[in-house]
């Protein structure tokens, strides 16, 4: 969806406030309104540095049509439910209890930033409010919006000092105008408008132009347009509960999460007009207001969510590939701007996790839109043929012995400057190179420098207590990592599929040939005979022994010989190092970092599980990879049903949530299990699994704009549109496009 070629938009775009709304208009006109929780015996106002996601409660949720949204203040709950009634229109509800103002707050949330335009908020009636972006630029008038509450509210101002504004209210617990007198405040123009309720209220939202709401509708009229609007957020919420994703046991859980996580973290891009999904809305509470963009976990947003909300997933894409640098980089992360920030806005000398043909291929496959399809394939060619680029002096970037595998780095001048690269304390480059890949991860580097490197600012490359060292001159940690070879060589091989899709054979030639080229060295010089493992390869032919998931992702590429993978899986299903009730953690159990429980030392990240059961998968064992599968779904489900939590990460010791709460990719520990329940194919889907218990059942399944239901009784699967069974065969049903 192009925002600034369609109709208004409608989500908690802002990732400040997800106890708010924003409108996107096509033009790119936006307001906001935020509801804000303040307690009058505290006499506090909970705003977004004060706001606790512990507390948040994510319900039923679908993109601009449906938002269910609860959180905790002082000691209460407060709860926002909202649906869309149009193109240009919304109902919604606040819900509080005695003893909390919920404050109704009105503004642009752009305003610090106008140039050709400015806004007014108005009040209009007793109960209706407006907004209006005024500029002589405007062709067709000025946009305005209309806020419509079913009550008259306690009290009400227009403002442009917020901070004066809600400090003159938490000491007189109404608002009143408090603009200095002048001119212009006197006349009435006001960048906010702040309405107070103190009971439960419900509200319309209206999007037009300026005349539209010069006659607002009667006291009649408002209350039947409220009631109508009431009457249709109920038969939405009671339609999605028979309409989203879900199943019984971990799968009703897990349809939760998928159907509510890309709705809830959604974000507006104001410059491009699109969506895309942000890491976890209190990443942005330190920035500018607008969030991150980070580099894998965009495009795994985007696998994970085209299996309940295709369209977001095309768009989250997109998005990610809206900020590739001309040199074909995805940076490590992008922010539209640097408000309270000490690194750039684009961390340009820092790229992530290579993922991007691999999720454009899995995207694809449940889409089939091959027109995206193609633009997104132009961007991931790009980004695979960085790796390998001449930086400018004969090296490749990311290969500096020109052995045709891949390392991680940091390229300063591209974020510090050419006069400041040159004055960047050597151990600040190598931390900054390990942020290109897994951290603080004890295959590299000790973790002394991950928080801070005040007092080592003399520290030179030869005294660095690590694993491996960033090699100045090479812009590189000397080291060739697994996880960077293994997954260009997934890379390649998704982008030969990509290429055959859209009719290029000779460019799917190419891209199979790098794959192979890729695996050949990565059996030809990771593999220790010695251990029967693969090991990261440092630039001196030695080997990095210590064992991580990242041993077992050479099985991802299907070029790992017989012999040498059942000693993998020896080393896998060891309960002391890898395999258990909680997988799988960053670093073997028995590795000394493990107890540290410190982000990827012992750890479990969501990404590292989907690799390695990928992993399983590509080898065919297809029972490990079943088991992996239910135990990380179980894991998600069991924080979802518990604490609605979505985990960033999970504690190797006791399996708990760990790291932020409502992150993008802990999805990811659910995908497995769908994937093993459902394979989407470019011709057929194939429903079912031999290995899932009786009374499996997954409902609501998306396929090409129809929903399908899967329930496996006896051995036997049915596949149902509706109440129709379509098909029912002993294990598995395959159904053409």
């Amino acid at each position: 969806m192009d925002q600034k070629s369609k109709g208004t938009g409608y989500g908690a775009y802002d990732p400040l406030y997800p106890n708010g709304i924003m409108t996107a208009g096509k033009d790119g006109d936006l307001f906001r309104i935020r509801f804000l929780a303040a307690g009058k015996e505290e006499g506090l106002i909970l705003d977004h540095k004060d706001f606790d996601f512990r507390t948040v409660g994510i319900g039923r949720m679908e993109p601009e049509q449906l938002y269910e949204f609860s959180w905790k203040a002082f000691g209460t709950t407060v709860k926002l439910t909202w649906c869309r009634l149009g193109k240009d229109c919304l109902f919604g509800q606040v819900d509080l209890q005695d003893g909390v103002s919920v404050l109704a707050e009105l503004y642009v949330p752009r305003e610090w930033r106008l140039q050709k335009e400015w806004v007014n908020f108005t009040r209009q009636t007793e109960s209706c409010f407006t907004g209006e972006l005024i500029s002589p630029y405007h062709e067709n008038g000025n946009p305005a919006f209309l806020f419509m509450a079913n009550q008259a509210p306690r009290s009400c101002a227009g403002y442009n000092d917020r901070a004066k504004q809600l400090q003159d209210f938490k000491a007189a617990w109404m608002f009143r105008n408090v603009n200095q007198h002048d001119i212009w405040n006197d006349m009435g123009l006001s960048r906010m408008m702040g309405i107070q309720f103190e009971k439960s209220f419900s509200f319309l939202i209206k999007n037009g132009r300026a005349e539209d709401f010069l006659r607002l509708p009667d006291s009649g009229q408002q209350k039947l347009l409220l009631e109508q609007g009431k009457a249709s957020l109920f038969r939405m919420l009671q339609a999605h509960s028979e309409s989203a994703l879900t199943g019984n046991g971990t799968m009703k859980e897990i349809g939760q999460v998928f159907s509510a996580m890309p709705a809830y973290n959604a974000i507006y891009k104001e410059n491009t007009g699109r969506r895309y999904i942000m890491v976890d809305r209190p990443w942005a509470r330190k920035e500018d207001g607008w969030g991150i963009q980070f580099n894998w976990d965009t495009f795994l947003s985007s696998w994970a969510s085209s299996w309940t909300y295709p369209e977001l997933a095309k768009e989250n894409m997109l998005s990610g590939y809206d900020v590739q640098l001309p040199d074909g980089k995805i940076p490590l992360y992008s922010s539209p701007g640097a408000a309270g920030r000490s690194e750039p806005p684009i961390t340009a000398g820092r790229s992530q996790h290579i993922v991007q043909g691999l999720t454009l291929w899995k995207t694809y496959l449940h889409t089939g839109d091959k027109e995206w399809a193609g633009k997104c394939y132009e961007g991931a060619k790009k980004a695979n043929a960085w790796w390998f680029a001449d930086r400018g002096d004969g090296q490749p970037r990311r290969d500096a012995r020109k052995w045709g595998m891949l390392g991680f780095g940091y390229d300063p001048e591209a974020e510090m400057g050419i006069l400041g690269a040159s004055l960047q304390p050597y151990v600040a480059k190598a931390q900054y190179a390990y942020f290109e890949t897994y951290d603080d991860s004890p295959q590299w580097t000790s973790g002394k420098y991950f928080v801070s490197v005040a007092g080592m600012e003399d520290l030179t490359e030869e005294k660095l207590i690590d694993e491996s060292r960033y090699v100045c001159r090479y812009h590189m940690a000397d080291i060739y990592t697994l996880e960077r070879c293994c997954l260009y060589a997934v890379d390649c091989e998704s982008l030969s599929h990509m290429a055959r899709a859209l009719g290029r054979e000779e460019e799917a030639a190419y891209y199979e040939k790098k794959r192979m080229d890729m695996a050949e060295q990565i059996n030809a010089r990771m593999w220790c005979e010695e251990d029967g493992c693969y090991y990261n390869l440092k630039f001196d032919g030695t080997f990095s022994k210590r064992q991580s998931p990242d041993c077992f992702m050479p099985l991802m590429t299907g070029c790992v010989p017989k012999e040498r993978k059942e000693r993998l899986l020896q080393l896998l299903k060891d309960e002391n190092k890898f395999w258990g009730e909680y997988m799988i953690p960053s670093i073997a159990k028995d590795d000394p970092a493990f107890p540290q429980q410190h982000y990827w030392r012992g750890q479990i990240w969501p990404p590292q599980t989907l690799w390695t059961y990928l992993a399983l998968k590509r080898a065919g064992e297809e029972e490990l990879a079943w088991e992996l599968a239910c135990k990380a779904a179980g894991m998600l489900s069991k924080e979802w049903n518990r604490n609605g939590y979505c985990p960033e990460n999970y504690s190797g010791i006791t399996g708990e949530c760990s790291g932020a709460y409502h992150y993008n990719w802990g999805m990811l520990m659910g995908l497995p299990l769908l994937e093993e329940l459902i394979e989407f194919r470019e011709d057929k889907v194939i429903f079912g699994n031999v290995m899932a218990p009786d009374g499996t059942e997954l409902k609501n399944i998306p396929v090409d704009g129809q929903l399908y239901d899967l329930v496996i009784n006896g051995g036997m699967t049915e596949v149902y549109r509706g109440n129709i069974l379509l098909a029912k065969e002993k294990g598995t049903v395959v159904l053409d496009r």
